[in-house]
């Protein structure tokens, strides 16, 4: 027992060197112990921050040290050893070097053990420098030639152990001897002490995770190879699991050291030393900002990799759920170490991401894509990765995990991004119109998607564009949809103006002047309203506002632009181009109430008045043709000549237009005409420019009478239904041919009665023409001013007397009277 426990021992002069080294720091190694507490290797337990992870290593080093090199009989052991397997053979030493005293030489074996004994102070420094010295795989060559062959190889971590309990015992029993090292001795004992029970405990946790060979067992390589594996995953460090995405073995690692380093802050051990505490604070959340930054790397991967990695996938919904486990919200004063990761937000903002780099990628490779194109990829690229989240990237995740909908999201949030970018570069009417028009159509069309397991409900979701986008949008449209309509009705105007230089006859159609024009305005305005009611309601509104301003200041445009043209001039021309126009205009201002009511309100009262005109403007060319003709009416070469023959044939060649006048344009038209002619007839009658006597005035009254039939016979030709007009002139020839005075006062009273416009300087006029006397004018205008205060309202469209002007004579006439 005593020749194995004092067998050949290697010289001390080199230890005790490295000794004297280690004397002049004599914590280092436990400082050193305390900056490597942020290692975060699984090797580090509980109390890692006191150096017993360097103490261990230092130990089984020393163990390895003594095996022989060929040696491969012995039992292997897990490298982490408990203070169970040192302490045990401290006691075991003891009673054998008691035992071995009493039987031997007791002088001369004690003389031997404190010859070989070391100071105090070289023990203690070879203690602290346990920490510092790294485990070597070779062995000392005077070691190996010092070692007695037939010496018995102690491969044991017990064993090799006990040669540091053979130094403890000596020093204890030189504690006299050694005087004022007595104290540090017991300092260095406790802390052993402290080292040892650790060590205990980590044994029986090694006990218990790995079974212990058996002796048939030793030497197999197979075994050997199974146990080196199993100790390099155990030693492996977080960081390494986190680069082989083993996330889920790391996030279990850096939970225990949490709540290990969280027990140790409350227990008051980082009471003295608040940097230690932050430092590994530190340690633990930057290994969790890697595993985030794994998190995110994983997502961002699945739609940008051909496949997609399952296991990654689940492995990542799993690793939130329990991080949301460990880190619950609702925790009450929660420290920044246990306060949530927030990974689920961070795996929808890694969705958001992946997302918004797919829309982004679209048009690159493509030379100049057109805008419709672009937003056709857009939808592609959209549908082919949403396939590919149903078919194959929702299914890796668990049922109650939102896949579907946050990447439906995300893309959704990704296409508005990148429209609003387009639309910083749009430019004109056709783009803007282009991008609402898919926004409002395309995208929210139910087979968007193209399939019914693609379905998303885009009433569920925020606008593609945000309002205030939106309305910016439609502003930006309606200022180039003025613009453009604008244009469009300058284009019009450009078009008319071409037919007129070029002396283009009108074409008929069924029977009516026929222009082009109502059909480019209907065009126009329909193209607008449909496209802007395909988008939006409010839109459609708009566009009808900027249509009824922009037509209504077309049709005033127009109407100056025509009358002041030399077209005007060109009386072939120019009445056919009238009619043209009033068909055109009658036909706008009828239909497009009726197609868009409560619209065009304002365009409706303008065409009205503008046929109006234009209806007035065919008189005015009448009474320059026939003007000159009816200067003849009322005089002597009048009662030898038919000076109403060329009047007529002008009327009626000036009708036939009228036939292919709209109606009822067409009839009140020629109703005007037919008033007119009895009007300046009736006028030139009532200003003679010679006075007719005796029979003068009696062939007079005959010549009217004829040329009255004449004139009711050609425009009932014509079609005209104003026969009222036809009594005016008989009355009037019945006045100037009585014979019988006291009968003309009954034929003022029926020329009241038929034309109740008519006023008293009229019926002066007829009186003057018929030369009856003072007295009795004087009695008729009496009785005819009664009939007239009497006399009914005059008729709707039935008044001749209230344009035909009196001669100054018949004034004079009347204050004579």
């Amino acid at each position: 027992m005593n020749d194995s426990f004092e067998g050949p021992r290697t010289p001390l002069s080199s230890m005790e060197d490295h000794k004297k080294e280690q004397r002049s720091s004599p914590n280092q190694s436990f400082e050193q112990e305390i900056d490597e507490s942020s290692n975060l290797s699984p090797r580090r337990e509980k109390n890692s921050h006191l150096g017993l992870g360097s103490f261990k290593r230092i130990f089984t080093w020393k163990s390895k040290m003594d095996v022989p090199s060929g040696d491969h009989g012995v039992e292997k052991r897990p490298t982490r050893k408990s203070s169970r397997s040192l302490l045990n053979p401290f006691h075991k030493v003891e009673e054998e070097v008691d035992s071995s005293q009493k039987s031997s030489n007791g002088p001369q074996t004690r003389q031997k053990v404190s010859s070989e004994t070391k100071p105090l102070e070289e023990v203690e420094s070879e203690a602290d420098s346990f920490s510092n010295i790294l485990p070597a795989k070779t062995k000392d060559p005077q070691q190996e030639e010092q070692r007695s062959p037939s010496e018995p190889c102690s491969p044991t971590l017990s064993q090799s152990g006990s040669k540091l309990a053979k130094k403890i015992l000596r020093i204890s029993k030189k504690e006299g001897s050694l005087g004022g090292q007595a104290a540090e001795e017991s300092n260095f004992l406790r802390r052993s002490s402290r080292f040892l029970k650790s060590f205990r405990k980590n044994e029986e946790e090694m006990t218990n995770r790995l079974p212990r060979l058996t002796k048939g067992s030793q030497g197999s390589s197979e075994e050997e190879t199974l146990e080196n594996k199993l100790e390099m995953e155990e030693e492996k460090p977080v960081s390494d699991l986190i680069a082989e995405r083993q996330l889920l073995k790391a996030f279990s690692k850096l939970s225990q050291l949490e709540v290990s380093l969280v027990e140790d802050q409350h227990s008051g051990r980082f009471k003295d030393d608040r940097t230690a505490y932050a430092r590994q604070v530190m340690d633990i959340c930057l290994h969790y900002d890697m595993m985030a930054d794994e998190i995110r790397n994983i997502v961002e991967e699945t739609l940008s990799q051909p496949g997609v990695d399952s296991e990654a996938l689940l492995c990542v919904a799993q690793l939130i759920e329990k991080e949301e486990e460990v880190h619950p919200a609702h925790l009450p004063n929660s420290d920044f170490l246990r306060a949530p990761r927030k990974w689920r937000h961070l795996w929808e903002e890694a969705v958001k991401k992946s997302a918004l780099e797919r829309v982004g990628r679209v048009d690159q490779g493509m030379s100049e894509p057109t805008l419709a194109n672009l937003l056709s990829d857009f939808g592609r690229v959209m549908k082919q990765d949403l396939m590919k989240i149903r078919q194959e990237v929702q299914p890796c995740y668990p049922e109650d995990f939102p896949v579907w909908k946050t990447y439906v999201d995300a893309f959704h949030a990704a296409l508005s991004a990148r429209l609003q970018e387009l639309l910083q570069k749009a430019q004109g009417f056709e783009q803007l119109y282009v991008i609402m028009d898919w926004v409002a159509n395309v995208y929210c069309s139910n087979d968007f998607l193209g399939s019914l397991d693609l379905t998303h409900d885009v009433t569920t979701m925020p606008k593609l564009l945000a309002p205030e986008v939106w309305e910016k949008l439609e502003s930006d449209y309606t200022k180039f949809l003025e613009t453009k309509i604008k244009n469009c009705f300058d284009n019009i105007l450009k078009l008319e103006l071409d037919r007129w230089s070029e002396r283009e006859h009108p074409t008929l159609l069924q029977g009516l002047y026929h222009s082009p024009i109502s059909i480019d305005i209907h065009m126009l305005v329909g193209e607008h309203v449909n496209t802007a009611r395909a988008i939006s309601l409010g839109l459609e509104a708009t566009t009808l506002q900027i249509l009824e301003q922009s037509l209504n200041d077309f049709i005033l445009r127009f109407e100056k632009r025509f009358l002041d043209l030399d077209t005007a001039k060109d009386q072939n021309l120019f009445l056919p181009y009238l009619c043209v126009y009033i068909n055109a205009f009658q036909e706008l201002k009828i239909s497009l109430p009726v197609k868009f009511v409560n619209s065009f309100k304002n365009v409706e009262t303008t065409l009205l008045n503008m046929i109006s005109r234009f209806r007035k403007q065919m008189l005015i060319h009448l009474h320059q043709e026939t003007q000159v003709l009816f200067k003849e009416i009322g005089s002597k070469t009048w009662l030898t000549s038919d000076k109403l023959q060329p009047i007529m044939e002008k009327t009626v060649t000036f009708a036939q237009h009228l036939k292919h006048l709209v109606q009822p344009h067409s009839q009140e038209s020629l109703h005007e005409i037919h008033c007119y002619v009895i009007r300046e007839y009736v006028a030139h009658v009532l200003r003679p420019r010679e006075r007719l006597r005796g029979a003068d005035r009696v062939a007079s009254a005959q010549k009217m009478s004829q040329e009255s039939d004449a004139i009711a016979s050609t425009f009932h030709s014509l079609g005209s239904e104003a026969s009222w007009l036809g009594l005016v002139i008989p009355h009037i020839s019945v006045i100037l041919s009585e014979t019988y005075k006291d009968d003309i006062g009954q034929h003022i009273e029926v020329l009241i009665m038929d034309y109740p416009d008519i006023r008293q300087e009229h019926v002066a006029a007829i009186l003057a023409l018929r030369k009856l006397g003072r007295r009795r004018n004087q009695l008729l205008l009496r009785h005819a001013q009664v009939l007239l205060k009497k006399a009914p309202k005059t008729f709707p469209g039935q008044t001749l007397f209230e344009e035909i002007d009196v001669p100054a004579s018949v004034e004079v006439f009347l204050t004579c009277i």
